[in-house]
């Protein structure tokens, strides 16, 4: 019968190989999880700032020009801003202007959103700029969001012309009878607890010297 020495000699060359490649691997993701760590305190150090002396002072300006906007807050990252249903713009409407990192960790990115409900026409509801983690230049930000920021507004006043959108603010001037949107009406008037609109002000003038002639004729 041969000896075993030479079978346990090369079990142990195996074990130890296993051993080598275990420690290996392990040594591998130790050292990317370090990495991994290093590039996430980075994305924090540049992305916090970024978004709050860059893009939420803008998202800020934006809401500032509309009653029916609201800045949100959320996660961190996200710059939300809603604008309710009204009878200007019948549709409710979210941006959002948020950093974010690639898989890897490797680039920023800066992303914009925007949901419209509910949808009668095709806009760009996303768009995003990627920067190296290392090379993101605050003026280049700064301009991309106040292009995007421009183009949401060119986006939101279609609300008031899309007819798919005003159809029940259309109405008609009970005096001279031409459809109009009562958002635009040059004129209107109240009569036993009603609201008339008018297309030019002639017409108020002449529902107002005679009231029952024309009310509910619109």
């Amino acid at each position: 019968m041969s000896s075993t020495n030479d079978l346990e000699l090369r079990i142990r060359e195996k074990l130890q190989a296993a051993e080598l490649k275990r420690r290996t691997h392990a040594d591998h993701m130790r050292q990317r999880m370090e990495e991994l760590d290093s590039r996430t305190a980075r994305f924090n150090e540049v992305a916090a700032p970024l978004l709050e002396s860059v893009i939420r002072p803008r998202v800020k300006a934006l809401a500032d020009q509309f009653e029916n906007a609201r800045l949100v807050d959320t996660e961190r990252g996200h710059c939300p801003c809603t604008f309710q249903h009204t009878d200007r713009f019948p549709a409710s409407v979210q941006l959002d202007v948020f950093v974010t990192a690639d898989g890897h960790l490797e680039s920023l990115l800066v992303c914009y959103r925007l949901e419209i409900l509910p949808v009668f026409f095709q806009f760009n509801g996303h768009d995003q700029r990627t920067f190296p983690l290392d090379q993101v230049d605050e003026q280049q930000v700064a301009t991309w969001v106040d292009t995007k920021l421009t183009e949401f507004v060119d986006t939101y006043l279609r609300l008031e012309n899309a007819d798919a959108y005003q159809r029940e603010n259309m109405i008609r001037d009970p005096v001279c009878g031409m459809a109009i949107n009562k958002n635009w009406a040059a004129a209107s008037a109240e009569h036993a607890g009603r609201t008339y609109y008018f297309c030019i002000e002639e017409c108020r003038r002449r529902f107002e010297q005679e009231p029952e002639r024309y009310a509910g004729r619109d």
